[in-house]
């Protein structure tokens, strides 16, 4: 099939008419969530076969509100179910949802899913990484005193074991003097739970990036924005991220970007592909990255909008990173478009 977007032999996008079947398909998944596409083109991949295309962008924190509403608003049961999954709505919108289904099944499993979704977060304290109150009228201490008390009663953890913050210290988050009061508690669950903090006086901030506990590092480069890029840097050392705080610790705002260059001849790709970061790195780094044999360096580049046209088709053709590339902000609208057009014939029929 020739297409308009793709212009000529010469012309770097061509070569996506090679792309396999899946690597098309995945490419939609990656449009879906590209910061370039128009709402218009991501509208689009409302009417691809749903066998093929999930419509996962809708699920992301940074899902657009248009895009959102149009999903709200779409003729396709499925796509507006998607919507209802996908935690984004607001009370006023899923009103609207629900009014547009008549059977009582859907119903009901829709009033379920509501339920579920506004459960999970009952308390103005309830963020990521930190478990619930009680009830929702829970109280946290108030005092000195109090906070002690309940500080001494905490639950003793190993280093090993997996914890979520007390939800009466995220409570006190706020509060310089408690914070101070508990990050010098022996109790390490209370520690992990002062650094989940959005933000601690710098003393308390100092004294945890020294802590013996690797985790309590781990939940202040996660949480906190005044976690120093030391601590940050001996976290990536070990830790290559979640889905609970994707990103971190790069994208925290004191991650290095300078002094980073010295790590692309690095033999470990792990710390390679920091190098990118580095404010002085180059566009011929990122082609060159775009090469390199560690998957994780391609991804890297795949990422990067400095990345040049011929070394973002080789990594859309790749069906490992057809879906990240797909989200590079530099692919030109046409070229998405064609991108479209390639996945639809590699589709099918929409059932």
């Amino acid at each position: 099939m020739a297409d308009a977007g793709l212009v000529a032999a010469e012309d770097p996008w061509a070569a996506l008419a090679a792309a396999s079947g899946k690597a098309r398909v995945d490419w939609l998944l990656g449009l879906g969530s590209n910061p370039s596409a128009p709402d218009e083109l991501v509208l689009e991949l409302f009417d691809m076969p749903t066998n093929w295309h999930k419509l996962s962008f809708l699920y992301s924190r940074n899902a657009r509100p248009s895009i959102v509403e149009a999903a709200i608003n779409h003729p396709d049961r499925k796509i507006r179910l998607v919507a209802a999954e996908s935690g984004n709505l607001t009370a006023e919108q899923w009103d609207r949802l629900t009014a547009t289904f008549t059977d009582g099944m859907t119903l009901r499993l829709l009033a379920e899913l509501r339920e579920d979704m506004a459960f999970a977060q009952p308390w103005p304290h309830r963020g990521v990484g930190i478990d619930r109150p009680p009830h929702r009228d829970a109280a946290p201490p108030c005092t000195a005193a109090e906070i002690a008390t309940w500080a001494q009663e905490a639950e003793d953890i190993l280093p090993e074991q997996h914890t979520y913050a007390l939800w009466w210290v995220a409570a006190l988050h706020d509060d310089p003097d408690a914070m101070r009061q508990l990050a010098a508690h022996p109790n390490l669950l209370i520690r992990r739970s002062v650094a989940r903090a959005r933000h601690l006086p710098p003393e308390v901030v100092d004294r945890l990036g020294r802590d013996e506990d690797r985790i309590v590092h781990l939940f202040l480069s996660e949480s906190c924005d005044d976690t120093p890029a030391e601590v940050l840097l001996g976290v990536w050392s070990w830790w290559s991220g979640s889905f609970s705080f994707p990103g971190r610790p790069r994208n925290h705002p004191n991650f290095p970007n300078t002094g980073l260059l010295k790590y692309a001849d690095d033999p470990d790709p792990h710390w390679r592909l920091l190098a990118l970061a580095d404010e002085a790195s180059t566009p011929e780094l990122v082609d060159r990255f775009a090469a390199d044999p560690e998957f994780d360096v391609r991804l890297e580049a795949a990422r990067d909008p400095r990345i040049s046209p011929a070394a973002l088709v080789h990594l859309l053709l790749e069906e490992r990173l057809a879906t990240s590339a797909a989200r590079n902000p530099s692919i030109p609208v046409p070229v998405m478009r064609s991108m479209i057009g390639l996945a639809r014939d590699a589709a099918g029929p929409r059932d």
